[in-house]
């Protein structure tokens, strides 16, 4: 995961980048003005269009910063963007990473491309990562490959989208390093060890899928009366 801080960070443009990503993470799009992230940034409207042209430009600079951020040092292409171990680090920095956390919040929760691309790089990352645990031995092998990254993808996300909850949950009021620890260990051994003591549902599973995919329910062409 990159730092939150780079060269650009000194300079307006990179100010006013970093109030929108605030108050948009914290109040939504539409209810950040520009104003108020002229405001925040201790700039002029006019100065906002003068970088960015307009609102939606300014918000195309904050999504591609905030993916920066949560992309690997090494990663120049769609497959190596978002991974799970990159947002969970973030998790364990909420000082630091905070606003963007909160913005990748706004990010996904939306019905728009941007939010499903966002949801494709890091479903993506994660698959990239399963298979190259599987090649080395470390996890198992996995009979549905996608459907557990896809799995592992929401698990990932789950403490991200819920932080309020999961630190409620823990006696806490945000989602601090102390909480991002105590669902370390009962994530990790739920995956190691499993949770059920056999197979049986697994298998129970399995055979109803077959008998399902042997004899699939008639298709309903309503009356030809």
């Amino acid at each position: 995961m990159r730092s939150h801080r780079d060269p650009e960070d000194l300079t307006t443009r990179a100010r006013i980048r970093d109030a929108a990503i605030e108050l948009i993470g914290t109040r939504g799009f539409e209810a950040a003005s520009l104003r108020a992230i002229a405001q925040t940034a201790g700039v002029s409207p006019a100065l906002i269009v003068h970088h960015f042209g307009d609102k939606n430009g300014l918000r195309a600079a904050c999504d591609a910063h905030v993916t920066a951020m949560f992309t690997n040092e090494d990663g120049q292409t769609e497959d190596a963007a978002f991974t799970i171990e990159s947002l969970r680090a973030a998790l364990g920095a909420p000082d630091a990473y905070g606003p963007a956390l909160d913005y990748l919040v706004r990010m996904l929760s939306e019905d728009s491309e941007t939010a499903d691309r966002i949801f494709d790089r890091i479903l993506h990352g994660t698959q990239n990562v399963t298979r190259a645990q599987e090649s080395a031995g470390v996890i198992r092998a996995q009979a549905d490959p996608d459907g557990t990254a896809l799995v592992l993808t929401l698990f990932g996300l789950a403490p991200l989208l819920l932080r309020r909850q999961f630190a409620r949950a823990l006696g806490e009021e945000r989602l601090t390093p102390a909480v991002a620890a105590r669902i370390t260990l009962p994530t990790l051994e739920l995956f190691t060890h499993g949770l059920y003591s056999d197979d049986s549902l697994l298998r129970a599973a399995e055979d109803m899928m077959r008998q399902d995919t042997a004899h699939p329910a008639p298709t309903d062409t309503g009356s030809t009366s």
